[in-house]
């Protein structure tokens, strides 16, 4: 999941001795080029610079919301159930699992290790639980399928935990939008081993409300990367300037 900020000023010091006009726009150019946050994205974009670099947190947001509004509205009943059987594994694997993936590998470029963690860990879930519902799960004992989910997310619950609490340390709707990611993830053990229908009621409120709170991210690196600043708030009240932009 990917979230605005500001990026930090490229070189361009001047170490050379040169200070006239030629010297400063000289670093000036350089600076930008090096800049990688959605202002410096806005004026690259502005002059037509083919050295601006887009985020790809903002594909990877979309495939979380669109995999997550389709897998938790049919698990809070808004879907009809049939339909996760048809539409889910390919949605899963292409838009939920590829596009997370692509953002995670772009995010550890960077040197984000938390989203990198995020999008690419997400996205290899998505890939798994697609080939899981398509294939596993159809040749599996009825009476195993929900253990066999069960234990597939099981081990997930500890890494979006840690994963939680890294978020502490970004902004307040991270926060709030990753703890509904936890209660999914719990809830999706907790049904499989039990199937319990409240506990699969909950993941899938849980899960809508973290496509909202993930919407409201992708708005608001959306905005920031073509207004050329911060528009919707994030309550940052925890996260150092220098923090990599989300």
């Amino acid at each position: 999941m990917s979230t605005p900020g500001a990026g930090g000023d490229g070189d361009g010091d001047g170490k050379g001795g040169g200070s006239g006009i030629g010297s400063e726009r000289g670093n000036g150019l350089l600076g930008l080029r090096n800049r990688q946050g959605p202002a410096a994205q806005a004026v690259s974009v502005k002059r037509m610079e083919p050295s601006a670099q887009a985020q790809l947190g903002a594909l990877g947001l979309t495939g979380f919301i669109v995999v997550t509004v389709i897998a938790t509205g049919i698990d809070a009943g808004v879907f009809p159930e049939g339909l996760g059987h048809s539409v889910l594994p390919l949605v899963g694997f292409f838009i939920g699992g590829l596009a997370q993936l692509l953002a995670g590998l772009f995010q550890a470029q960077r040197g984000d290790t938390w989203h990198a963690t995020v999008f690419g860990g997400f996205g290899l879930f998505w890939m798994a639980k697609a080939c899981l519902l398509q294939w596993v799960l159809p040749a599996t004992d009825p009476a195993l399928r929900g253990d066999v989910s069960g234990l597939f997310t099981l081990p997930w619950v500890f890494v979006v935990f840690v994963l939680w609490v890294g978020s502490f340390r970004i902004h307040l709707v991270l926060l709030s939008t990753f703890t509904c990611v936890l209660v999914v993830f719990v809830g999706m053990t907790v049904s499989g081993f039990t199937g319990s229908q409240t506990w699969l009621r909950i993941t899938g409120w849980s899960g809508l409300l973290a496509a909202l709170g993930a919407t409201y991210l992708l708005a608001g690196q959306i905005m920031a990367s073509t207004w050329g600043r911060q528009v919707l708030p994030m309550g940052r009240f925890l996260a150092p300037e220098e923090h990599p932009e989300a």
